[in-house]
């Protein structure tokens, strides 16, 4: 399969679960080695989510589109804030172009109020406070869409399918838990470089019990956003260890920490474990 026979109904199909391994498998691959692959592959998954919103999918589609997009309890409250979200825009979206026009009719609006009772001030205040908050809103939403696509696209990275392939621009990090019999390990540093596109993490599971999942979450030190990848594999191939692979783009200079969380087989959250490391230039 060639970049240009990835017809987007082809794509669309590959997100809702309905191609054969083979497919799956080389989509997977562009996907990871092809920026505009993975632009074309992003923004099909957004319009995807926005036809399940508007309620425009079939019975098979949005039974589907569930079964993957909504398997955790983080998923399916992104979506609903999504689609209250949403909601409110279509009710609101008259807003920007209220807002543009009282900017712009300020100072002449002002002009003309220094002059009236004052208890209209405090409207007008209100009016802009209003406008503001709204404003502030919709960026708000602009951001929780860029931050559900990012835990979209690592989900897709540590899919079985694509940890089966090692694309050569990648590099790979032994971590342990910060703590091991109060002893915390040497800082681990990586430096990325230019033809660098992954990272890879191998963590090793020191504690005796073991899971049939995990889930990390991912989170800069310093910063608030975190991001989750579940469904997280073990493999014992002369060790407990998980894999972790991350795209580069995501990461900026400083320190990073993982925390590593065992899921039993009813999906409770069992123990967990943290690992660090640093990002240099």
């Amino acid at each position: 399969m060639k970049e240009e026979t990835l017809t987007d109904a082809l794509l669309r199909e590959f997100l809702l679960g309905k191609v054969n391994d083979e497919e799956r498998g080389r989509i997977e691959r562009l996907f990871l080695i092809d920026s505009q692959t993975r632009e074309r592959v992003l923004a099909l998954e957004q319009d995807l989510i926005e036809d399940y919103l508007e309620n425009s999918l079939t019975e098979e589609d949005k039974e589907r589109f569930l079964s993957r997009y909504a398997q955790t309890e983080d998923q399916r409250r992104t979506l609903r804030i999504t689609k209250s979200i949403k909601d409110w825009a279509v009710a609101e979206a008259r807003v920007p172009q209220v807002a543009a026009a009282t900017l712009y009719g300020w100072s002449g609006l002002w002009a003309r109020l220094r002059h009236r009772p004052v208890f209209v001030i405090p409207i007008v205040v209100t009016i802009v406070i209003v406008i503001a908050l709204a404003i502030v809103w919709l960026n708000s939403r602009m951001e929780q869409r860029k931050h559900f696509a990012i835990e979209q696209e690592l989900a897709q990275l540590n899919s079985p399918a694509s940890l089966r392939e090692v694309p050569p621009q990648t590099i790979s990090l032994d971590l342990r838990p910060v703590t091991v019999r109060g002893v915390e390990p040497p800082q681990a540093e990586l430096k990325i470089h230019t033809e660098i596109h992954f990272i890879e993490l191998h963590l090793s599971w020191l504690q005796n019990e073991r899971y049939p999942m995990y889930q990390a979450e991912v989170r800069r030190v310093g910063d608030p956003e975190s991001f989750i990848i579940p469904n997280l594999h073990a493999e014992s191939d002369g060790g407990y260890t998980i894999r972790l692979r991350l795209s580069v783009q995501q990461f900026k200079r400083g320190q990073y920490q993982i925390n590593l969380t065992g899921i039993a087989a009813d999906g409770s959250v069992s123990s967990s474990e943290e690992y660090m490391f640093a990002v240099g230039n």
